[in-house]
Protein backbone atom coordinates (compact mmCIF):
# COMPACT_ATOMS: atom_id res chain seq x y z
CA UNK A 1 0.00 0.00 0.00
CA UNK A 2 1.51 3.40 -1.07
CA UNK A 3 0.22 4.99 2.59
CA UNK A 4 3.37 2.92 4.05
CA UNK A 5 5.98 4.24 2.38
CA UNK A 6 6.43 6.63 4.87
CA UNK A 7 7.75 4.55 7.38
CA UNK A 8 10.57 3.74 4.73
CA UNK A 9 11.37 7.64 3.87
CA UNK A 10 11.37 8.75 7.47
CA UNK A 11 13.01 6.55 9.51
CA UNK A 12 15.91 8.92 11.01
CA UNK A 13 13.38 11.37 11.37
CA UNK A 14 13.05 12.78 14.84
CA UNK A 15 9.91 13.88 17.09
CA UNK A 16 7.62 16.76 15.55
CA UNK A 17 6.44 19.88 16.79
CA UNK A 18 4.05 22.32 15.03
CA UNK A 19 4.09 22.69 11.16
CA UNK A 20 6.07 25.79 10.23
CA UNK A 21 6.93 25.10 6.29
CA UNK A 22 4.95 26.71 4.04
CA UNK A 23 4.18 24.73 1.24
CA UNK A 24 3.23 25.21 -2.23
CA UNK A 25 -0.79 24.35 -3.21
CA UNK A 26 0.48 21.84 -5.87
CA UNK A 27 1.87 19.21 -3.41
CA UNK A 28 -1.46 19.38 -0.79
CA UNK A 29 -2.05 15.87 -1.60
CA UNK A 30 -1.99 12.62 0.54
CA UNK A 31 0.47 11.02 -1.73
CA UNK A 32 3.15 14.11 -1.63
CA UNK A 33 2.39 13.92 2.00
CA UNK A 34 3.72 9.98 1.64
CA UNK A 35 6.66 10.70 -0.70
CA UNK A 36 8.10 13.85 0.05
CA UNK A 37 12.11 13.76 0.89
CA UNK A 38 11.45 15.64 4.03
CA UNK A 39 9.78 14.92 7.26
CA UNK A 40 8.81 17.89 8.01
CA UNK A 41 7.72 18.77 4.73
CA UNK A 42 5.12 15.50 4.84
CA UNK A 43 3.60 16.84 8.33
CA UNK A 44 3.34 20.52 7.22
CA UNK A 45 1.42 18.98 4.18
CA UNK A 46 -0.68 16.94 6.48
CA UNK A 47 -1.60 19.62 8.97
CA UNK A 48 -2.29 22.30 6.27
CA UNK A 49 -4.42 19.80 4.58
CA UNK A 50 -5.96 19.46 7.92
CA UNK A 51 -6.65 23.01 8.49
CA UNK A 52 -8.47 23.62 5.05
CA UNK A 53 -10.26 20.10 5.30
CA UNK A 54 -9.01 18.99 1.83
CA UNK A 55 -9.40 15.72 2.50
CA UNK A 56 -11.27 13.27 4.69
CA UNK A 57 -10.64 13.65 8.22
CA UNK A 58 -10.11 9.78 8.32
CA UNK A 59 -7.54 9.72 5.51
CA UNK A 60 -5.69 12.05 7.24
CA UNK A 61 -5.77 10.39 10.63
CA UNK A 62 -4.18 7.63 8.75
CA UNK A 63 -1.17 9.65 7.11
CA UNK A 64 -0.37 11.24 10.19
CA UNK A 65 -0.78 8.19 12.08
CA UNK A 66 1.47 6.84 9.76
CA UNK A 67 4.00 9.30 10.18
CA UNK A 68 3.85 8.98 14.27
CA UNK A 69 4.87 5.08 13.65
CA UNK A 70 7.80 6.60 11.30
CA UNK A 71 9.04 8.58 14.22
CA UNK A 72 8.53 5.95 16.76
CA UNK A 73 5.80 7.60 18.64
CA UNK A 74 3.50 5.04 19.33
CA UNK A 75 1.23 6.34 21.71
CA UNK A 76 -0.06 8.97 19.07
CA UNK A 77 0.59 6.45 16.35
CA UNK A 78 -2.19 4.11 18.60
CA UNK A 79 -4.43 6.95 19.01
CA UNK A 80 -4.75 8.03 15.74
CA UNK A 81 -5.22 4.43 14.12
CA UNK A 82 -7.92 3.75 16.59
CA UNK A 83 -10.02 6.99 15.16
CA UNK A 84 -9.65 5.59 11.88
CA UNK A 85 -10.38 2.03 12.91
CA UNK A 86 -13.90 3.32 14.63
CA UNK A 87 -14.33 5.81 11.89
CA UNK A 88 -15.43 2.36 9.88
CA UNK A 89 -14.47 4.62 6.82
CA UNK A 90 -11.28 2.29 6.08
CA UNK A 91 -13.33 -1.04 5.36
CA UNK A 92 -13.85 0.54 1.98
CA UNK A 93 -10.82 0.17 1.05
CA UNK A 94 -9.45 -3.28 1.18
CA UNK A 95 -5.80 -2.49 1.36
CA UNK A 96 -6.36 0.27 3.69
CA UNK A 97 -7.74 -1.58 6.25
CA UNK A 98 -5.43 -4.85 5.36
CA UNK A 99 -2.61 -1.93 6.27
CA UNK A 100 -4.68 0.12 9.01
CA UNK A 101 -5.15 -3.46 11.02
CA UNK A 102 -1.23 -4.50 10.90
CA UNK A 103 -0.48 -1.66 12.33
CA UNK A 104 -3.05 -2.07 15.32
CA UNK A 105 -1.46 -5.15 16.10
CA UNK A 106 2.34 -3.94 15.73
CA UNK A 107 1.39 -1.06 17.41
CA UNK A 108 -0.12 -3.28 20.32
CA UNK A 109 2.39 -5.27 19.82
CA UNK A 110 5.35 -2.54 20.72
CA UNK A 111 3.63 -1.26 23.74
CA UNK A 112 2.58 -4.56 25.19
CA UNK A 113 -0.93 -4.10 25.39
CA UNK A 114 -1.68 -7.56 25.75
CA UNK A 115 -5.27 -7.83 25.52
CA UNK A 116 -5.40 -5.69 22.18
CA UNK A 117 -3.19 -7.60 20.56
CA UNK A 118 -4.98 -10.31 20.42
CA UNK A 119 -8.23 -8.99 18.70
CA UNK A 120 -6.17 -7.28 15.96
CA UNK A 121 -4.39 -10.67 15.33
CA UNK A 122 -7.24 -12.86 14.64
CA UNK A 123 -8.71 -9.69 12.85
CA UNK A 124 -6.56 -9.14 10.55
CA UNK A 125 -5.99 -13.39 9.72
CA UNK A 126 -9.32 -13.17 8.80
CA UNK A 127 -9.43 -10.46 6.93
CA UNK A 128 -6.06 -11.49 5.34
CA UNK A 129 -8.06 -14.89 4.94
CA UNK A 130 -11.11 -13.33 3.36
CA UNK A 131 -9.22 -11.26 0.83
CA UNK A 132 -6.16 -14.38 0.40
CA UNK A 133 -3.63 -11.67 1.19
CA UNK A 134 -0.63 -14.01 1.95
CA UNK A 135 1.62 -10.93 3.18
CA UNK A 136 -0.88 -9.97 5.89
CA UNK A 137 -1.42 -13.14 7.03
CA UNK A 138 2.63 -13.93 6.99
CA UNK A 139 2.23 -10.82 9.29
CA UNK A 140 -0.33 -12.17 11.67
CA UNK A 141 0.78 -15.50 11.76
CA UNK A 142 4.81 -13.62 12.56
CA UNK A 143 2.90 -12.02 15.78
CA UNK A 144 1.22 -14.96 16.82
CA UNK A 145 4.16 -16.98 16.90
CA UNK A 146 5.95 -14.27 18.63
CA UNK A 147 3.08 -14.33 21.68
CA UNK A 148 3.16 -18.12 21.65
CA UNK A 149 6.64 -17.91 22.20
CA UNK A 150 6.58 -15.36 25.10
CA UNK A 151 3.95 -18.02 26.87
CA UNK A 152 6.26 -20.63 26.83
CA UNK A 153 5.11 -22.22 24.10
CA UNK A 154 8.34 -21.59 22.53
CA UNK A 155 8.94 -24.40 19.96
CA UNK A 156 5.63 -23.53 18.47
CA UNK A 157 5.98 -20.39 18.48
CA UNK A 158 9.81 -20.87 16.54
CA UNK A 159 8.05 -22.99 13.92
CA UNK A 160 5.38 -20.15 13.27
CA UNK A 161 7.48 -17.65 12.63
CA UNK A 162 9.66 -19.21 10.40
CA UNK A 163 6.22 -20.48 8.25
CA UNK A 164 5.62 -16.45 8.76
CA UNK A 165 8.84 -15.88 7.03
CA UNK A 166 8.66 -18.10 4.27
CA UNK A 167 4.98 -17.00 3.35
CA UNK A 168 6.69 -13.39 3.50
CA UNK A 169 9.40 -14.06 1.17
CA UNK A 170 7.03 -15.72 -1.78
CA UNK A 171 4.47 -12.98 -1.66
CA UNK A 172 4.72 -9.78 -3.59
CA UNK A 173 4.46 -7.14 -1.15
CA UNK A 174 6.71 -4.34 -2.12
CA UNK A 175 8.10 -3.81 1.37
CA UNK A 176 8.84 -7.25 2.16
CA UNK A 177 12.53 -6.84 3.06
CA UNK A 178 11.67 -4.02 5.74
CA UNK A 179 9.66 -6.41 6.93
CA UNK A 180 11.62 -9.55 7.12
CA UNK A 181 14.58 -7.09 8.58
CA UNK A 182 11.85 -7.01 11.78
CA UNK A 183 11.34 -10.71 11.58
CA UNK A 184 14.83 -11.31 11.47
CA UNK A 185 15.02 -8.83 14.57
CA UNK A 186 12.38 -10.59 16.79
CA UNK A 187 13.89 -14.68 16.13
CA UNK A 188 17.05 -13.22 16.87
CA UNK A 189 16.19 -11.52 20.36
CA UNK A 190 14.03 -14.82 20.64
CA UNK A 191 16.74 -17.15 20.27
CA UNK A 192 19.29 -15.12 22.42
CA UNK A 193 16.64 -15.03 25.41
CA UNK A 194 17.04 -19.14 24.93
CA UNK A 195 20.45 -18.75 25.04
CA UNK A 196 20.52 -20.38 21.21
CA UNK A 197 23.36 -18.11 20.10
CA UNK A 198 24.49 -19.66 17.32
CA UNK A 199 21.01 -19.85 16.00
CA UNK A 200 20.91 -16.24 16.73
CA UNK A 201 23.62 -15.11 14.99
CA UNK A 202 22.22 -16.90 11.85
CA UNK A 203 19.38 -14.58 12.03
CA UNK A 204 21.38 -11.06 12.64
CA UNK A 205 24.05 -11.81 8.89
CA UNK A 206 20.33 -13.32 7.51
CA UNK A 207 18.87 -9.33 8.59
CA UNK A 208 22.24 -7.49 7.73
CA UNK A 209 21.33 -9.25 3.96
CA UNK A 210 18.01 -7.77 3.96
CA UNK A 211 18.94 -4.60 4.76
CA UNK A 212 21.43 -4.50 1.84
CA UNK A 213 18.49 -5.61 -0.54
CA UNK A 214 16.30 -2.76 0.21
CA UNK A 215 16.60 -0.22 -2.68
CA UNK A 216 15.00 3.62 -3.01
CA UNK A 217 16.15 6.88 -2.56
CA UNK A 218 14.53 7.84 0.46
CA UNK A 219 16.08 4.47 2.54
CA UNK A 220 18.84 4.98 5.14
CA UNK A 221 19.89 1.65 4.93
CA UNK A 222 23.11 3.15 6.75
CA UNK A 223 21.20 3.37 10.27
CA UNK A 224 19.22 0.74 9.99
CA UNK A 225 22.82 -1.29 9.42
CA UNK A 226 23.50 0.44 12.66
CA UNK A 227 20.85 -1.29 14.11
CA UNK A 228 21.76 -4.05 12.68
CA UNK A 229 25.21 -3.90 14.71
CA UNK A 230 23.43 -2.81 18.10
CA UNK A 231 21.72 -6.43 18.00
CA UNK A 232 24.65 -8.32 16.98
CA UNK A 233 27.26 -6.59 19.58
CA UNK A 234 24.94 -7.59 22.50
CA UNK A 235 24.02 -10.98 21.03
CA UNK A 236 27.61 -11.83 21.04
CA UNK A 237 28.47 -9.92 24.75
CA UNK A 238 26.05 -12.30 25.76
CA UNK A 239 27.39 -15.31 24.25
CA UNK A 240 30.90 -14.47 25.69
CA UNK A 241 32.67 -13.82 22.29
CA UNK A 242 34.11 -10.24 23.42
CA UNK A 243 36.80 -9.73 20.67
CA UNK A 244 33.66 -10.49 17.57
CA UNK A 245 31.39 -8.44 20.29
CA UNK A 246 34.13 -5.09 19.99
CA UNK A 247 34.61 -5.39 17.01
CA UNK A 248 30.86 -4.84 15.98
CA UNK A 249 30.67 -2.79 18.43
CA UNK A 250 33.50 -0.40 16.82
CA UNK A 251 31.28 -0.98 13.06
CA UNK A 252 28.28 0.37 15.08
CA UNK A 253 30.22 3.51 16.33
CA UNK A 254 31.24 4.42 12.33
CA UNK A 255 27.27 4.39 11.49
CA UNK A 256 26.37 7.35 10.92
CA UNK A 257 22.89 8.89 11.57
CA UNK A 258 20.92 6.65 14.79
CA UNK A 259 18.93 7.79 17.78
CA UNK A 260 18.40 6.08 21.19
CA UNK A 261 15.45 4.06 19.85
CA UNK A 262 17.14 2.43 17.23
CA UNK A 263 20.42 2.31 19.26
CA UNK A 264 18.65 0.98 22.22
CA UNK A 265 19.50 -2.77 21.84
CA UNK A 266 23.46 -1.39 22.28
CA UNK A 267 22.48 -1.32 26.31
CA UNK A 268 23.26 -4.88 27.00
CA UNK A 269 26.92 -4.51 25.59
CA UNK A 270 27.54 -1.20 27.37
CA UNK A 271 26.51 -3.10 30.60
CA UNK A 272 28.22 -6.19 29.96
CA UNK A 273 31.37 -4.49 29.52
CA UNK A 274 30.48 -1.64 32.03
CA UNK A 275 30.41 1.20 29.65
CA UNK A 276 27.74 2.47 32.56
CA UNK A 277 28.07 6.51 31.55
CA UNK A 278 27.53 5.76 27.74
CA UNK A 279 24.54 3.28 29.15
CA UNK A 280 23.43 6.48 31.71
CA UNK A 281 22.87 8.72 28.65
CA UNK A 282 21.76 6.49 26.24
CA UNK A 283 19.06 5.41 28.81
CA UNK A 284 18.12 8.90 29.83
CA UNK A 285 17.67 9.96 26.09
CA UNK A 286 15.35 7.43 25.77
CA UNK A 287 13.51 7.95 28.84
CA UNK A 288 12.98 11.49 28.19
CA UNK A 289 11.64 10.54 24.29
CA UNK A 290 8.79 7.98 26.56
CA UNK A 291 8.01 11.05 28.52
CA UNK A 292 7.54 13.85 25.54
CA UNK A 293 5.56 10.58 23.92
CA UNK A 294 3.32 10.31 27.59
CA UNK A 295 4.09 6.70 27.59
CA UNK A 296 4.85 7.20 31.35
CA UNK A 297 2.62 3.93 32.29
CA UNK A 298 3.85 1.07 30.64
CA UNK A 299 5.76 -2.12 30.21
CA UNK A 300 8.82 -0.02 27.85
CA UNK A 301 9.06 2.20 31.05
CA UNK A 302 9.20 -0.19 33.73
CA UNK A 303 11.87 -2.33 31.48
CA UNK A 304 14.06 1.19 30.73
CA UNK A 305 13.72 2.11 34.88
CA UNK A 306 14.97 -1.54 35.57
CA UNK A 307 18.04 -1.32 33.22
CA UNK A 308 18.56 2.55 34.85
CA UNK A 309 18.41 1.19 38.17
CA UNK A 310 21.40 -1.22 37.13
CA UNK A 311 22.99 1.56 35.91
CA UNK A 312 22.93 3.50 38.31
CA UNK A 313 23.83 1.05 40.94
CA UNK A 314 26.60 0.46 39.02
CA UNK A 315 27.98 4.07 39.00
CA UNK A 316 27.23 4.22 43.00
CA UNK A 317 24.44 6.39 42.45
CA UNK A 318 22.15 5.00 44.79
CA UNK A 319 19.55 7.41 45.84
CA UNK A 320 19.09 7.50 41.99
CA UNK A 321 18.31 3.98 41.69
CA UNK A 322 16.12 4.07 44.51
CA UNK A 323 13.90 6.51 42.89
CA UNK A 324 13.79 4.06 39.62
CA UNK A 325 12.81 1.56 41.65
CA UNK A 326 10.17 3.47 43.51
CA UNK A 327 8.85 5.16 40.23
CA UNK A 328 8.61 0.98 38.86
CA UNK A 329 6.40 0.02 42.08
CA UNK A 330 4.06 3.08 41.18
CA UNK A 331 3.82 1.87 37.44
CA UNK A 332 3.67 -1.53 38.00
CA UNK A 333 0.90 -0.37 40.70
CA UNK A 334 -1.24 1.97 38.53
CA UNK A 335 -1.34 -1.25 35.51
CA UNK A 336 -2.45 -3.53 38.30
CA UNK A 337 0.45 -6.06 36.73
CA UNK A 338 1.91 -8.80 38.16
CA UNK A 339 4.94 -9.15 35.43
CA UNK A 340 6.38 -6.00 37.04
CA UNK A 341 6.82 -7.77 40.39
CA UNK A 342 10.03 -10.02 38.90
CA UNK A 343 11.24 -7.24 37.35
CA UNK A 344 11.07 -4.64 40.16
CA UNK A 345 12.33 -7.55 42.35
CA UNK A 346 15.32 -7.49 40.55
CA UNK A 347 15.92 -3.82 40.63
CA UNK A 348 15.32 -3.88 44.46
CA UNK A 349 18.11 -6.48 45.04
CA UNK A 350 20.47 -4.86 43.50
CA UNK A 351 19.83 -1.32 45.31
CA UNK A 352 20.03 -3.60 48.12
CA UNK A 353 23.09 -5.09 46.98
CA UNK A 354 24.99 -2.29 46.46
CA UNK A 355 23.63 -0.42 49.74
CA UNK A 356 25.16 -3.51 51.82
CA UNK A 357 28.40 -2.86 50.18
CA UNK A 358 28.27 0.51 51.03
CA UNK A 359 26.59 -0.08 54.41
CA UNK A 360 30.01 -2.98 54.58
CA UNK A 361 32.44 -0.14 53.42
CA UNK A 362 31.10 2.47 56.19
CA UNK A 363 31.31 -0.29 58.88
CA UNK A 364 35.21 -1.56 57.59
CA UNK A 365 36.12 1.98 57.55
CA UNK A 366 34.13 2.84 61.42
CA UNK A 367 36.02 -0.23 62.62
CA UNK A 368 39.85 1.03 61.01
CA UNK A 369 39.30 4.43 62.85
CA UNK A 370 38.45 2.52 65.79
CA UNK A 371 41.44 0.31 65.65
CA UNK A 372 43.67 3.31 64.96
CA UNK A 373 42.11 5.35 68.37
CA UNK A 374 42.51 2.18 69.93
CA UNK A 375 46.32 2.54 69.12
CA UNK A 376 47.17 5.33 69.60
CA UNK A 377 45.16 5.66 72.91
CA UNK A 378 46.84 2.41 73.99
CA UNK A 379 50.35 4.23 73.25
CA UNK A 380 49.59 7.07 75.32
CA UNK A 381 48.92 4.50 78.05
CA UNK A 382 51.86 2.77 77.53
CA UNK A 383 53.86 5.59 77.81
CA UNK A 384 52.17 7.37 80.66
CA UNK A 385 51.98 3.94 82.87
CA UNK A 386 55.79 3.90 82.30
CA UNK A 387 56.29 6.86 83.52
CA UNK A 388 54.71 5.92 87.08
CA UNK A 389 57.23 6.07 89.69
CA UNK A 390 55.23 4.13 91.82
CA UNK A 391 56.55 0.99 93.34
CA UNK A 392 55.97 -2.51 92.39
CA UNK A 393 54.37 -2.89 96.07
CA UNK A 394 52.33 0.45 95.49
CA UNK A 395 50.79 -0.74 92.11
CA UNK A 396 50.07 -4.38 93.30
CA UNK A 397 48.21 -2.33 96.75
CA UNK A 398 46.21 -0.20 93.70
CA UNK A 399 45.61 -3.47 91.86
CA UNK A 400 43.93 -5.34 95.09
CA UNK A 401 42.28 -2.27 96.15
CA UNK A 402 40.46 -2.55 92.56
CA UNK A 403 39.82 -6.15 92.67
CA UNK A 404 38.06 -6.09 95.84
CA UNK A 405 35.97 -2.64 95.01
CA UNK A 406 35.29 -5.23 91.46
CA UNK A 407 33.77 -7.98 94.18
CA UNK A 408 31.75 -5.72 96.33
CA UNK A 409 29.99 -3.64 93.85
CA UNK A 410 29.24 -5.69 90.81
CA UNK A 411 27.35 -8.69 92.01
CA UNK A 412 28.01 -12.20 90.26
CA UNK A 413 24.45 -13.22 89.30
CA UNK A 414 20.84 -11.04 88.54
CA UNK A 415 17.47 -12.03 88.80
CA UNK A 416 15.71 -11.59 85.33
CA UNK A 417 12.83 -9.31 85.01
CA UNK A 418 9.54 -10.64 84.60
CA UNK A 419 8.21 -9.39 81.80
CA UNK A 420 5.11 -6.93 82.26
CA UNK A 421 1.88 -8.22 79.86
CA UNK A 422 0.70 -5.03 77.79
CA UNK A 423 -2.32 -3.71 78.65
CA UNK A 424 -4.45 -1.21 75.95
CA UNK A 425 -6.99 0.49 78.14
CA UNK A 426 -8.17 1.92 75.37
CA UNK A 427 -8.56 -1.00 72.73
CA UNK A 428 -12.25 -1.09 71.72
CA UNK A 429 -14.20 -4.62 72.73
CA UNK A 430 -14.37 -6.71 70.01
CA UNK A 431 -18.35 -6.06 69.03
CA UNK A 432 -20.37 -9.37 69.80
CA UNK A 433 -21.82 -10.49 66.65
CA UNK A 434 -25.35 -12.79 66.85
CA UNK A 435 -24.67 -15.96 64.75
CA UNK A 436 -25.82 -16.07 61.53
CA UNK A 437 -28.75 -18.78 60.48
CA UNK A 438 -27.59 -21.59 57.62
CA UNK A 439 -30.90 -19.92 55.53
CA UNK A 440 -29.64 -16.88 56.00
CA UNK A 441 -26.37 -17.81 54.48
CA UNK A 442 -27.92 -19.84 51.82
CA UNK A 443 -29.98 -16.50 50.51
CA UNK A 444 -27.31 -15.22 50.46
CA UNK A 445 -24.90 -18.22 48.50
CA UNK A 446 -28.17 -18.10 45.86
CA UNK A 447 -28.20 -14.06 45.38
CA UNK A 448 -24.49 -13.97 44.51
CA UNK A 449 -24.16 -17.05 42.26
CA UNK A 450 -27.65 -15.41 40.74
CA UNK A 451 -25.83 -12.06 39.88
CA UNK A 452 -22.70 -13.56 38.90
CA UNK A 453 -23.65 -15.93 36.34
CA UNK A 454 -26.50 -13.78 34.81
CA UNK A 455 -24.07 -10.53 34.54
CA UNK A 456 -20.67 -12.45 33.59
CA UNK A 457 -19.13 -11.06 35.91
CA UNK A 458 -16.18 -13.96 36.36
CA UNK A 459 -14.78 -12.52 33.17
CA UNK A 460 -13.47 -9.47 34.71
CA UNK A 461 -9.76 -10.34 35.23
CA UNK A 462 -9.23 -8.57 38.43
CA UNK A 463 -12.79 -9.52 39.83
CA UNK A 464 -12.53 -11.43 43.53
CA UNK A 465 -13.42 -11.89 47.48
CA UNK A 466 -13.80 -8.34 47.97
CA UNK A 467 -15.80 -7.80 44.76
CA UNK A 468 -18.55 -10.64 45.69
CA UNK A 469 -18.17 -9.20 49.70
CA UNK A 470 -19.43 -6.24 48.21
CA UNK A 471 -21.88 -7.53 46.06
CA UNK A 472 -24.48 -8.88 48.57
CA UNK A 473 -23.11 -6.73 51.70
CA UNK A 474 -21.21 -9.09 54.08
CA UNK A 475 -17.46 -9.26 55.38
CA UNK A 476 -15.46 -10.40 52.90
CA UNK A 477 -14.35 -12.98 55.49
CA UNK A 478 -17.82 -14.79 55.42
CA UNK A 479 -17.64 -15.17 51.88
CA UNK A 480 -15.06 -18.27 52.10
CA UNK A 481 -17.62 -19.56 54.84
CA UNK A 482 -20.49 -19.25 52.24
CA UNK A 483 -18.63 -20.99 49.61
CA UNK A 484 -16.99 -23.85 51.33
CA UNK A 485 -20.22 -24.96 52.81
CA UNK A 486 -22.87 -24.28 49.97
CA UNK A 487 -20.90 -24.25 46.86
CA UNK A 488 -18.46 -27.25 45.63
CA UNK A 489 -15.52 -24.46 45.82
CA UNK A 490 -13.28 -24.88 48.48
CA UNK A 491 -12.96 -20.34 48.44
CA UNK A 492 -13.80 -17.71 45.98
CA UNK A 493 -11.13 -18.00 44.16
CA UNK A 494 -11.62 -21.52 43.10
CA UNK A 495 -15.12 -20.92 42.69
CA UNK A 496 -14.31 -17.89 40.01
CA UNK A 497 -12.18 -19.61 38.03
CA UNK A 498 -14.60 -22.69 37.69
CA UNK A 499 -16.87 -19.81 36.32
CA UNK A 500 -14.37 -19.01 34.20
CA UNK A 501 -13.43 -22.77 32.62
CA UNK A 502 -16.89 -23.60 32.40
CA UNK A 503 -17.61 -20.67 29.88
CA UNK A 504 -13.80 -21.33 28.34
CA UNK A 505 -15.32 -24.97 27.86
CA UNK A 506 -18.39 -23.30 25.36
CA UNK A 507 -15.70 -21.08 23.83
CA UNK A 508 -13.81 -24.10 22.88
CA UNK A 509 -16.19 -26.18 20.94
CA UNK A 510 -17.89 -22.58 19.55
CA UNK A 511 -14.68 -20.71 18.31
CA UNK A 512 -12.60 -23.99 17.01
CA UNK A 513 -10.31 -21.17 15.10
CA UNK A 514 -9.46 -19.47 18.39
CA UNK A 515 -6.74 -20.86 20.22
CA UNK A 516 -5.86 -21.96 24.56
CA UNK A 517 -4.54 -18.94 25.17
CA UNK A 518 -7.11 -16.76 23.22
CA UNK A 519 -10.22 -18.15 25.23
CA UNK A 520 -8.00 -17.97 28.35
CA UNK A 521 -8.01 -14.14 27.97
CA UNK A 522 -11.48 -14.18 26.90
CA UNK A 523 -12.50 -15.78 30.01
CA UNK A 524 -10.65 -13.36 32.41
CA UNK A 525 -7.49 -15.93 32.93
CA UNK A 526 -4.57 -13.74 31.24
CA UNK A 527 -2.50 -16.90 32.57
CA UNK A 528 -3.04 -19.82 30.24
CA UNK A 529 -1.30 -22.17 33.19
CA UNK A 530 -4.05 -21.65 35.77
CA UNK A 531 -6.69 -22.02 33.09
CA UNK A 532 -5.18 -25.62 31.87
CA UNK A 533 -5.12 -26.52 35.32
CA UNK A 534 -8.26 -25.62 36.04
CA UNK A 535 -10.11 -26.85 33.03
CA UNK A 536 -8.22 -30.06 34.36
CA UNK A 537 -9.29 -30.30 37.73
CA UNK A 538 -13.15 -29.46 36.57
CA UNK A 539 -13.30 -31.92 33.39
CA UNK A 540 -10.40 -34.41 34.05
CA UNK A 541 -8.59 -33.64 30.92
CA UNK A 542 -6.79 -30.45 29.25
CA UNK A 543 -8.63 -27.87 26.62
CA UNK A 544 -6.95 -29.25 24.34
CA UNK A 545 -8.32 -32.87 25.00
CA UNK A 546 -11.36 -31.63 25.92
CA UNK A 547 -11.72 -29.96 22.62
CA UNK A 548 -10.40 -33.16 20.16
CA UNK A 549 -13.01 -35.90 22.48
CA UNK A 550 -15.93 -33.01 21.52
CA UNK A 551 -14.83 -32.76 17.91
CA UNK A 552 -14.21 -36.77 17.23
CA UNK A 553 -17.89 -37.32 19.16
CA UNK A 554 -19.77 -35.12 17.06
Amino acid sequence: MRKLALIVCMLSASLYGDAAIVVPDSMLTIDHAYYTSSADTSIAIIQTMRQRQMAPTWQLDMAEADYCYATMDYTKALQLYQSVYRSGEAKGVPEIYLALLARLMQTHDILYNEDELVTYIYELRQEAQRRKNDAYMAMADFTLGKRKHYHRKKEEGLELCIKAIDTMKGSDYFRKDNELCNYYASLLQMYMNDGRYDDALRMSLLQEEAVLRIKGVNVNNKETLRYVYALRASLLAKAGRTEEANLTYDNWKKQPGGNCIVDKPILDYLIIYKHYQEAHDLIHAYHDILKNQKDNYSYRMITLLTTAAQVEGALGNIDEANKHCQEIKTIADSMHISKSNSLMETSWNLIQTKEDVVKKNIILNALGAILIIGMVMGAMILYYTRRLRHSNAALFKALNSLEAYRNRTIAPTQEPISPIDPINPIAPTPPTTSPTSPDENERLFVELDSQITRDRLFLKPNFGRDDMARLIGVDKNRIGHIMSRYSSASNASVYINTKRVEYGAKLLLKHPEYTIAAIATECGMNNTVTFNRTFKEVYGMTPSEYRETSEKSS
